[in-house]
């Protein structure tokens, strides 16, 4: 059978058919400032095809409770019939400028076999020496374009702590990542710092080497912080 590309996709149509590994899962959640409650917008995908393009998916919560298809980080699936937007907004997690909206004739089939010409990651790693010229040229909120992978030592690991903001308690960790030239400090939020943190534990060679994705960069007192 014969599949579109992601490189290809546009927004003229929804009848579009895909072959893709899901790379990367994560909840959509909005927190309410005044009470800190958190509401489940959806879920978001990051799709990668043989071609090695990726794009993000979103799938609205009340759709993805109502699939009759279980999906997960790993596996391949192909997915039919959905439609497609211009993909706007600060720190996208890709530099694709499309994003896929799942609709209610979307459907998805999950595939048993291994398709060994589809890679398990692809990543969009920006130097480390590059990060702080990057944030600083930044004139809103609205750059950069998308978000960025980087990978480096780690170092100065802080364990899980609870700190108050003002959507409530929240966990964090922080270290640095080092090149061996440049390092930076990088800090991680909420059920995704216990998880760092359970990685870090597990680690049984030295140096702890890490790969952080979809990183949003920012500066505070002239020095660089990515979330």
């Amino acid at each position: 059978m014969a599949y579109d590309q992601l490189s290809e996709l546009d927004t003229t149509r929804s009848t579009w058919n895909i072959k893709v590994l899901v790379t990367r899962m994560w909840p959509s959640i909005s927190i309410q400032a005044t009470h800190g409650r958190e509401n489940l917008k959806g879920y978001n995908l990051i799709l990668l095809d043989d071609n090695n393009s990726h794009v993000q998916a979103f799938i609205y919560a009340d759709q993805w409770n109502s699939m009759a298809v279980n999906i997960d980080k790993g596996s391949i699936y192909v997915i039919s019939n959905f439609y497609t937007k211009e993909a706007t907004g600060s720190c996208r997690p890709v530099s694709s400028k499309i994003l896929i909206n799942f609709s209610p004739s979307t459907t998805v089939q999950k595939l048993t076999e291994d398709d060994f010409m589809i890679p398990l990651h692809k990543f969009e790693f920006v130097d480390l020496g590059d990060l702080f010229s990057m944030a600083t040229k930044c004139p809103n909120d609205e750059y950069p374009e998308y978000s960025t992978d980087i990978i480096g030592v780690v170092e100065d690991f802080e364990h899980v702590s609870s700190i108050k903001t003002k959507f409530g308690q929240r966990n964090i960790v922080r270290f640095r990542i080092t090149d061996g030239r440049n390092s930076h400090k990088v800090s991680i939020w909420g059920d995704l710092a216990v998880k760092a943190e359970n990685d870090y534990n597990k680690a049984v060679e030295t140096p702890v080497i890490a790969i952080v994705t979809s990183t949003r960069l920012k500066t505070y007192k002239s020095k660089l912080n990515s979330f």
